[in-house]
């Protein structure tokens, strides 16, 4: 996965799109960092499962960002500020978001993500909440909102 990334990166550079090939950059510096404890562990390669979750990460934080420049947008509308800088900025993180998208997992809708816990909970009838999210990281690690998962669990 990472080898694919790479290539991206470099296609976006040689396309001039500095958006995506300045996205993938950071995203390979921060999948292929081993961390002082994972090389104690014997770690020194850095696995599908690192870039998924650095991706996943990402993923979170932009979404992050969009929320907060919506609020942004809210809060510059209500009092007739200019809203441009917000939007450019609004679009360059959907922009990051769609890039990000096609290296995640597939994301499992709120209806798949009910019925797994659904499932769980049928064959474990005494789970409680930090169960229910244990099994969830185990089996369906990096492919659903966690508060999402936190909220259906708890229902």
């Amino acid at each position: 996965m990472l080898d694919d990334i790479k290539a991206d990166q470099l296609a976006a550079r040689k396309a001039g799109d500095r958006l995506k090939a300045d996205l993938l950059t950071t995203l390979i510096g921060e999948a292929t960092q081993i961390t002082t404890e994972e090389f104690k562990r014997g770690v020194t390669q850095v696995t599908d499962e690192k870039v998924i979750a650095t991706v996943a990460k990402f993923l979170k934080n932009t979404k992050l960002t969009l929320e907060n420049l919506a609020t942004e947008r809210a809060r510059l509308t209500e009092v007739g500020g200019d809203v441009s800088k917000v939007d450019g900025r609004v679009k360059a993180a959907e922009t990051e978001l769609a890039i990000l998208s096609a290296y995640g997992p597939r994301q499992m809708t709120d209806s798949e993500l009910r019925e797994a816990i659904n499932a769980f909970r049928t064959s474990n009838p005494d789970a409680n909440v930090g169960t229910i999210m244990a099994h969830l990281k185990t089996s369906f690690g990096g492919q659903y909102d966690g508060k999402t998962a936190s909220a259906l669990a708890k229902a």
